[in-house]
């Protein structure tokens, strides 16, 4: 296939998730495009109050803008009572509350601390909710830093487990290029499993593309994301297709490697082949037609990622997970060739045909 007939293939897919993106969130890039409604989540713009009897409240909701957590803002506010942080209280969210809930751990971390040793605590993100974590742990150190006048401070933290994932994913997108030992790729595959999947819940999903959309790169944070999308969207172009599902995604690694335990192999003919094909054309039609509708779109919330945070996934995804999985030891990657919406997605980036 043609280089220009590839790019073309790749404008006409973001255009398609860039309506979704205005659709869903009513914004592209961070710019507001509809009127948000009236019940739609409010960011107060005012950053601290001082209260009749001295103490404090900071309104980190301003911050929030540019803090995005999986969803959206994070808003939230800081009581500061007698020179102590006395609690820290969130504000409505879009984050969907069984993640948002794991994540409120944090707060016990700062509360009781003063201001000026609380800016200074290093406090890791909550595992399986990194995105959300991120937010809230941003957001305080902002609200913090304002409220001690530090300048630059330590907001936009990267915890160091988010460093080994990129590690990961920069493996994942350089090493198969040029290696081709079969002890390698078990190692690549295992790791992209463990250390992607379960410990640092990084992997692409519509969720978070039409968050990346709507609200554009919050750095370092979207780092390892950005690489990513680098690998299912660009590496394409120059002949590497499908290297993100193929090398990189957790659950397409889970798949492969189940696939390799079992010899024996489930013979799929050719009718049966074609037809679940169209099978997974259509979900994706239909699918992408609920985004431009608006209407169903809680459907991204159930692609079969959402399994790696098992501690706050539902038991119907972690279930279709465990069987597709299972599945895959006699049928070569099922949800990946048969379901997938987002790998249906970058199929259609790659070839509109």
């Amino acid at each position: 296939m043609k280089l220009t007939t590839k790019i073309l293939s790749l404008i006409v897919v973001l255009l398609m998730m860039g309506a979704a993106a205005i659709t869903v969130n009513k914004r592209i890039i961070g710019h507001e495009i509809v009127k948000a409604h009236e019940d739609a989540v409010a960011i107060d713009t005012d950053t601290m109050t001082v209260m009749p009897d001295g103490n404090i409240v900071i309104h980190a909701a301003p911050f929030a803008k540019s803090n995005i957590g999986y969803a959206g803002p994070v808003p939230l506010d800081i009581y500061i009572h007698d020179g102590k942080i006395a609690q820290i209280e969130p504000l409505p969210n879009s984050e969907t509350p069984s993640f948002f809930n794991r994540t409120k751990v944090l707060f016990s971390k700062w509360e009781g601390q003063s201001p000026d040793r609380a800016a200074k605590l290093h406090v890791d993100a909550v595992t399986g909710a990194t995105y959300t974590s991120m937010a809230i742990i941003n957001n305080v150190n902002d609200g913090l830093d304002y409220y001690l006048n530090i300048e630059g401070g330590t907001s936009h933290s990267f915890p160091a487990k988010m460093w080994i994932a990129l590690l990961v994913t920069l493996a994942a997108c350089i090493f198969p290029l040029f290696v081709k030992n079969k002890f390698y790729n078990y190692v690549q595959l295992t790791a992209n499993v463990v250390v992607l999947g379960f410990w640092c819940g990084q992997f692409l999903d519509y969720s978070l593309m039409l968050k990346y959309l709507s609200d554009g790169f919050a750095l370092p944070g979207a780092i390892v994301a950005i690489v990513m999308l680098i690998a299912a969207f660009i590496y394409p172009l120059f002949g590497r297709t499908q290297h993100y599902c193929n090398h990189i995604c957790p659950l397409g690694s889970a798949q492969i490697l189940v696939a390799r335990i079992c010899g024996y192999k489930i013979h799929l003919s050719a009718g049966v082949i074609k037809a679940l094909d169209w099978f997974r054309k259509i979900l994706w039609a239909v699918l992408m037609f609920m985004l431009w509708a608006d209407c169903l779109t809680g459907w991204m919330d159930l692609e079969l990622f959402q399994a790696f945070q098992f501690r706050s996934a539902e038991w119907g995804i972690i279930i279709a997970a465990i069987v597709f999985v299972a599945l895959s030891a006699v049928v070569a990657r099922p949800y990946c060739r048969f379901v997938c919406p987002t790998g249906s997605l970058f199929k259609r980036a790659e070839n509109l045909g």
